[in-house]
């Protein structure tokens, strides 16, 4: 099973299967010409591939990893 565009909330899943040996990332950049955090700006340390790969130990935080940025303004698009 490969999980599809879901970030750091796929890596955790498939660091403990022994069939699933990679994730799909989505390029996020405008020109998909850099790798960059999918979540960003909402999200702050979201791990991101490196060459290709990420290592188990970008997933030893807490809370999946990643903070919500307190400086993003966040909004409610449709009242409740």
């Amino acid at each position: 099973m490969v999980p599809h565009g879901s970030s750091v909330y796929s890596y955790h899943f498939v660091i403990t299967r022994h069939n699933s040996p990679f994730a799909e990332f989505l390029m996020m950049a405008p020109k998909a010409d850099k790798v960059v955090p999918m979540f960003n700006p909402q999200l702050l340390d979201e791990p991101v591939p490196v060459n290709g790969r990420m290592k188990a130990s970008a997933l030893d935080a807490p809370g999946f990893g990643v903070r919500l940025n307190p400086d993003c303004a966040l909004h409610r698009p449709f009242p409740r």
